[in-house]
């Protein structure tokens, strides 16, 4: 009776639509029919902040950035269970709020030979793609925008071939940007105010981001590292910028302390609040950001890494605890009376306030990209130089003093020094430091297949590895979280038939690796 009253319906519409256009009534003199491409990029850009998050967020847990308060109290976070999820925003983010205003302005900008707003929309949409896909695996490519409610799923490889030829398109287009084409300026390009020689080199790096993922296990590295090479010479930050003072609710960063009106409850759907009031930083995260515990002299000062105290703020007691990842409070081996005042608090800092910058891509992940594909090539002196102009980008970003960034590079501890001192777990440390709560981490950690010799900490002598955590489910026999499901709202719902060729109902889907995962050599 449904699926009868719903062809009615679109009968009717049908009706309607041909009625008005005899009519002319479906034309408004006043009213645009499509939005302009100048006023649309403002809203896509703000919309990939927000998807860029729905990622984040949870792959923030994955990645041993932080922890829930209480432990073993989240399905999803502590025990990795993903069987019991309602709905999955990041799927609606990246298909709906990004990848459908993207179709409408490059199709008007087209129209009117306005190929900056075609190159841009491009990039931005294989950007958002790759993010998807690093999270989700197979998805509609080809038929993702053609009007069909059960589109086929792609294979990621194919899907990679997409985002590849659309960096390819945008650099073409914005190559070829006539005298005639619409303006864009600070106005409707939040990101880079119009400059589109900033366009071509981010491009690039998404470029380079999308080689990492394969060049392992494809001979790739030098192919990869000539992109990288291209990609820094003309890189510029990609950040979207929120007001110092938010007006609304809806214009603030994710990470930030506020929610969304009204009070973060009408929006859940979409994912779109911040977790950080209910978490801890993990262990893990504080021995990437401890240089010495103070247990060598015993009782010596607890020397932290500077970038600590710019990435979070302090609690009430001071105090810097790290939980282990699915206990919280739960750990015994915290301090007898330990309280959430014995932890940094994680809003306030650089990238956690709500009029916080969110990265999209910054400089300091395409300069560890080279570090890491320099050593690969055994370039140890290249490495080397790259590794530490990364670690040096990022305390200058924090706004790290001068004479702390000397003496933290010069710090043996935590520092390689030389070349024989150099190894992967040096410059994937400092990565991980560099891209805190972003999502490129956990696909780092997948790539690497979370090898307790490249994700370790190593304080007065003792080392720290990764760790599995100690509520995630029996049932998964020791595998890491390597996708989301997909949205169980719309994919389980409207296109079951591939849900079911992929085998997407299973319990353990979750922990399926990607198909570049699943060939990395790294692991």
């Amino acid at each position: 009776m449904k699926k009868i009253v719903r062809n009615i319906l679109a009968i009717l519409a049908v009706v309607t639509v041909s009625a008005c256009n005899k009519l002319d009534l479906n034309v408004n003199p006043v009213q645009p029919v499509t939005v302009p491409p100048k006023q649309r990029l403002p809203a896509i850009q703000a919309n990939l902040a927000y998807s860029l998050y729905s990622q984040a967020r949870f792959g923030a847990y994955h990645s041993y950035y932080f922890t829930t308060r209480t432990g073993n109290s989240n399905a999803i976070t502590d025990t990795w269970n993903y069987n019991s999820i309602t709905r999955m925003g990041a799927w609606r983010w990246h298909y709906f709020d990004v990848g459908s205003n993207i179709n409408q302005m490059v199709k008007r900008a087209a129209e009117e030979s306005s190929n900056n707003y075609v190159g841009v929309g491009k990039i931005i949409m294989a950007l958002s793609y790759l993010s998807a896909t690093d999270v989700f695996g197979d998805m509609p490519f080809k038929e993702a925008y053609i009007g069909s409610f059960n589109p086929v799923y792609d294979p990621q490889e194919q899907i990679f071939a997409g985002v590849e030829n659309l960096l390819n398109e945008g650099i073409t287009a914005l190559d070829n940007v006539s005298p005639l084409a619409e303006t864009m300026d600070a106005k409707s390009d939040l990101i880079y105010n119009g400059d589109l020689n900033k366009w071509k080199a981010l491009a690039k790096g998404v470029k380079a981001r999308l080689k990492l993922r394969t060049a392992n296990f494809k001979n790739g590295n030098q192919e990869l590292l000539t992109i990288v090479n291209d990609a820094l010479t003309n890189f510029n930050d990609a950040v979207f910028k929120y007001p110092e003072v938010s007006t609304t609710g809806w214009t603030h960063n994710l990470w930030g302390p506020s929610d969304p009106p009204p009070a973060g409850e009408a929006f859940q759907f979409a994912d779109i609040r911040s977790d950080l009031v209910n978490t801890l930083p993990t262990d893990f995260l504080m021995r990437a950001l401890t240089v010495d515990d103070g247990t060598t002299p015993a009782g010596s000062p607890i020397v932290y890494d500077p970038r600590l105290l710019k990435l979070t703020t302090p609690g009430k007691n001071n105090k810097y605890l790290g939980a282990k990842m699915s206990e919280g409070l739960r750990d015994v081996n915290l301090p007898t009376g330990t309280t959430f005042d014995d932890f940094a608090k994680l809003h306030g800092g650089y990238w956690t306030k709500d009029g916080s910058p969110y990265p999209v891509m910054i400089k300091e992940e395409l300069l560890f990209i080279k570090a890491e594909t320099q050593f690969h090539l055994n370039d140890l002196t290249g490495a080397l130089a790259s590794y530490k102009e990364g670690i040096r980008v990022n305390m200058e970003r924090l706004g790290v003093t001068e004479g702390q960034i000397l003496n933290y590079l010069g710090d043996q501890r935590k520092v390689a020094q030389s070349e024989a001192t150099l190894d992967l777990s040096k410059i994937m440390m400092q990565k991980y430091i560099a891209l805190y709560l972003q999502g490129e981490t956990w696909s780092d950690m997948k790539r690497y297949g979370y090898k307790p010799s490249v994700y370790k900490n190593d304080l007065n002598g003792v080392t720290y590895a990764i760790y599995y955590p100690r509520y995630a489910l029996a049932e998964w026999a020791g595998k890491y979280v390597q996708r989301f499901p997909y949205d169980p709202q719309t994919e389980y719902v409207y296109n079951p038939k591939e849900i079911e060729r992929l085998g997407a109902k299973a319990r353990d889907w979750a922990f399926k690796p990607v198909w570049w995962v699943q060939n990395s050599t790294l692991k």
